[in-house]
């Protein structure tokens, strides 16, 4: 069985010049996960980052 991925809590403070990228380190290889179970359900790769580019904008919209 596939060792299950985990997410750490950050270490930086989020207006810590480092946390952007400390971001998205953790968040890379769930992506690279994701993208991997969509392209072998039969969807296009680049299609489906693209749709997800678009969900991720829509979440910063102003509340």
């Amino acid at each position: 069985m596939a060792k299950a991925l985990t997410i750490n809590a950050p270490q930086h403070k989020a207006m810590h010049a480092a946390y952007e990228k400390e971001c998205r380190d953790v968040l890379s290889p769930h992506l690279e996960a994701l993208l991997d179970k969509v392209e072998a359900a039969g969807w296009d790769r680049r299609q489906a980052a693209s749709a997800l580019m678009y969900l991720s904008a829509m979440h910063l919209k102003p509340a």
